[in-house]
């Protein structure tokens, strides 16, 4: 009598292939949501390095009894024979962004001609102006994380890159060479611009004082993206400002990061808008949606425009 066998019973060719697409339809359901949680984390972190600059800044101004200041590096009306070192506020702030050693070092090139060789752009200053610190950079960015040699003013050096930005106000860019609309004159050459960070403040500091529309309603610092702005060296005064003249989250295709009246304004890689650090110190992110007027109304210290904080 013949024995039966037991014998193991495998998968068919079409049992395996639905198998995988099974795993393929759970695997691209899970993804986008794997990605909107990296996202929401790195957003959060974002605007803890707002916070982080909020509180530097207010830390600074208790200390000084100012915002701290930007060093040209182009003479402004009243100040032809001053030497303008090309230092930015973001330099003043290091110690209180417990960066104490490399604010001791910058210290050395605080005085100088930054376009006669001196100030920042002495030769031993390369190696500080190059320097990367997570602080600056938006997690969100991977161009901010690279050194540029396209900066203006440092065209052909490798320089350190800032996603962060102080508000100048929604002064119009370049005047008529901008196509955005904007407070007029553009301010940031001779000053007086109706924001708190701009490349003249060395001739007149800004105090939070000098906030009429609250300090919960006001811009201080917002977000960028250096590919599309060739204006985004971390430690220079000519690059770590911008302007609310054009909309929210303005990216042109392809990228124009030389078009600088129109591309010196905000912008972040978060999905429907940027973070911004209000005056007040807080934090809150600003939907790319928001009406203009009233995100240039949020832009301006003394606009004494009626608007409410998003």
């Amino acid at each position: 009598m013949a024995l039966a066998l037991n014998r193991w019973k495998g998968f068919t060719l079409v049992e395996i292939l639905v198998a995988i697409a099974i795993v393929g339809l759970l695997v691209a359901l899970l993804l986008p949501a794997v990605q909107m949680a990296r996202e929401a984390a790195r957003r959060s972190q974002c605007q803890n390095h707002l916070k982080q600059f909020g509180l530097a800044l207010h830390q600074y101004h208790d200390t000084f009894q100012a915002l701290p200041i930007n060093m040209g590096p182009f003479p402004g009306p009243s100040t032809p024979s001053l030497e303008l070192s090309g230092k930015g506020w973001i330099t003043s702030i290091l110690p209180q962004l417990e960066q104490n050693g490399l604010f001791d070092q910058f210290s050395d090139y605080f005085g100088g001609s930054f376009f006669l060789g001196g100030g920042i752009r002495s030769p031993g200053c390369l190696t500080l102006v190059q320097t990367r610190i997570p602080v600056l950079q938006c997690p969100s960015d991977g161009s901010v994380r690279e050194l540029s040699s396209m900066q203006f003013q440092w065209e052909g050096t490798p320089v350190a890159l800032t996603s962060y930005k102080g508000v100048i106000g929604d002064t119009q860019m370049g005047g008529p060479m901008s196509f955005h609309l904007g407070s007029q004159p553009d301010c940031h050459a001779a000053g007086r611009c109706n924001g708190l960070f701009f490349r003249t403040t060395y001739a007149e500091p800004q105090r939070l004082a000098d906030i009429l529309d609250g300090s919960s309603n006001t811009f201080l610092v917002g977000e960028d993206v250096p590919e599309h702005n060739d204006h985004s060296a971390a430690f220079y005064a000519n690059s770590d400002y911008a302007s609310c003249h054009a909309p929210l989250n303005y990216f042109p295709k392809p990228a124009t990061p030389r078009d600088w009246p129109n591309v010196m304004s905000f912008r972040s890689r978060h999905p429907g808008g940027a973070s911004f650090c209000f005056a007040d110190g807080g934090v809150r992110f600003v939907a790319q949606t928001m009406d203009h007027a009233m995100y240039r109304a949020l832009s301006t210290k003394n606009g004494r425009e009626a608007v409410s904080s998003p």
